[in-house]
């Protein structure tokens, strides 16, 4: 028994001990590599595990958040002194890193936010804290940072049926093809740039894909951008003008391999850094003024067009979505006013005798 309440008393105070280290950590000794570390028990690895799986570059942006923002305030605070006051007052006027003159815009303040609570989140597993002081902040509300949209009649313009003046536009049939799809799914570029042949689906006049194409490395990723809120497919269903000129391309450039990309452009695979600048060049071409748009406004107005005139499950099928994302929808009160004239007769009926 002497022994064991001695053995028991070193062991007490030998995690004491440990534990009192733990406690003197700076946020800055404890997440320095967090998202890119290449230790096997990274928190990467342990996402994964759990079959969270993202792409590369949200670790590296979270890293990016932590180097840019989070460190410069922080990185030298023991991390049991930080407080949910301190990240809060912090973060509510928080400036770009770019531009210090300019506030931070919602969406990026609660990223950061989120990217705290996961190192805080890790850290208190490990035993360094007690808490997770990031977990006691509310997220910001965000309002009015929905991206633009394009107007049907700019879209008409962008897309004339006279095949000659859109390739004019265009100057290319893989060009007018890759933007067609995108107008008529609302497909994501990397998305569209990874369709093959096995995509198509004639018969239904449909498009499917499990993958699409990193935006840095060309390569082709065998899943969709997923985060867990959305499906891990998408599905899509073309217009007779897109078919038509879809057939073509194919014929033309005599495509067979079911696995082969229907977009190559040198022979390598289209990313959006690419296809931005050929959209700007095209639209010069239009009357349509491009205003800080990109082709990622496509998808917006894809479910602007369709909102409120299929079923809402229709809908989230086509854009791949498990709930209904108001940022995506852009109809103004005319557009609702239009689609609830069904209604009104309804109402108008309540007023009369019968």
């Amino acid at each position: 028994m002497k022994h064991a309440v001695l053995w028991a008393e070193n062991k007490m105070q030998k995690d004491l001990k440990r534990k009192s280290i733990k406690q003197k950590i700076t946020l800055n000794e404890f997440a320095s590599e967090f998202f890119t570390s290449k230790d096997p028990h990274n928190f990467r690895l342990r996402n994964e595990k759990r079959n969270r799986r993202y792409f590369d570059d949200y670790y590296y942006r979270h890293q990016g958040r932590l180097n840019n923002y989070i460190f410069p305030q922080f990185g030298q605070y023991l991390m049991e002194s930080i407080s949910d006051v301190m990240i809060e007052d912090w973060l509510l006027t928080l400036k770009s890193y770019r531009n210090p003159a300019k506030d931070l815009a919602d969406d990026s303040k609660n990223k950061i936010l989120e990217c705290m609570r996961m190192v805080f989140q890790e850290a208190k597993r490990q035993g360094y804290i007690t808490n997770n002081p990031a977990r006691e902040v509310q997220l910001i509300n965000v309002e009015g940072e929905s991206r633009k949209t394009f107007s049907e009649l700019e879209l008409f313009q962008m897309f004339p049926k006279n095949e000659e003046e859109l390739l004019r536009i265009w100057q290319s049939r893989m060009w007018a093809v890759y933007f067609l799809i995108m107008r008529d799914t609302g497909f994501r570029p990397g998305e569209v740039a990874g369709l093959t042949l096995g995509s198509y689906n004639p018969q239904y006049k449909g498009i499917y894909t499990e993958q699409s194409i990193h935006h840095a490395t060309r390569k082709v990723i065998k899943r969709i951008k997923t985060t867990g809120k959305g499906k891990n497919y998408k599905v899509g269903l073309l217009t007779n003008q897109t078919i038509e000129q879809l057939n073509k391309l194919i014929e033309e450039q005599d495509i067979k391999d079911r696995d082969g990309l229907l977009f190559l452009l040198e022979g390598r695979p289209l990313i959006p850094e690419t296809a931005n600048k050929h959209l700007k060049l095209s639209l010069r071409r239009t009357e349509v003024k491009l205003n800080g748009r990109t082709q990622y406004c496509l998808r917006h107005a894809f479910e602007t067009a369709l909102a409120g005139k299929v079923e809402e499950k229709v809908l989230l099928e086509l854009m791949a979505h498990k709930s209904f994302r108001k940022e995506y929808d852009h109809r103004t009160p005319e557009d609702l006013f239009k689609q609830l004239q069904p209604a009104w007769e309804v109402i108008e009926k309540r007023t009369m005798m019968q």
